[in-house]
């Protein structure tokens, strides 16, 4: 990804590229890079010991993961608990005047566990940083499906 496809936050106008912006937005790329191909080894390159995920509460697999072994525990638990995600598209990521706060916004399209029924979401993830790795990953759910809990 070029910074050319990257947004800028509205808040502070444009601002000056950092050596950290671009060390933060690499680990985050080489982090989800790893995710999907099933490489917890590498993933582990890129996260603090006590990375935490935090999903919201509404959802049937919400609450907060504490380590890569708590990302995964959620990892697992989504198409057990949940929905079964068939595409995930990258639509933005948004850089800020901040190096240790990105922001990435999702197109999910799901199939609902039980049901069988296609949905669709916007996601957003604030990946938080410290010392260079990812420190927190919290989502925010737009428009919460209807998920049975």
């Amino acid at each position: 990804m070029s910074n050319s496809d990257v947004m800028v936050s509205q808040g502070n106008g444009m601002f000056e590229w950092t050596e950290q912006h671009r060390i933060n937005l690499d680990a985050k790329q080489k982090f989800v890079a790893a995710l999907f191909e099933n490489d917890w080894d590498e993933m582990a390159k890129y996260v603090t010991d006590d990375v935490e995920l935090r999903e919201p509460d509404k959802l049937p697999f919400g609450g907060v993961y504490v380590g890569l072994d708590g990302f995964k525990e959620c990892w697992d638990k989504i198409p057990l608990v949940s929905h079964k995600t068939t595409a995930i598209e990258t639509l933005h990521t948004y850089m800020t005047a901040n190096p240790d706060h990105l922001w990435v916004e999702l197109d999910c399209k799901m199939i609902q566990n039980g049901t069988g029924k296609d949905m669709s979401g916007i996601v957003m993830e604030k990946f938080e940083f410290r010392g260079g790795k990812i420190s927190a990953i919290i989502l925010y759910w737009y428009n919460i499906p209807d998920f049975p809990k």
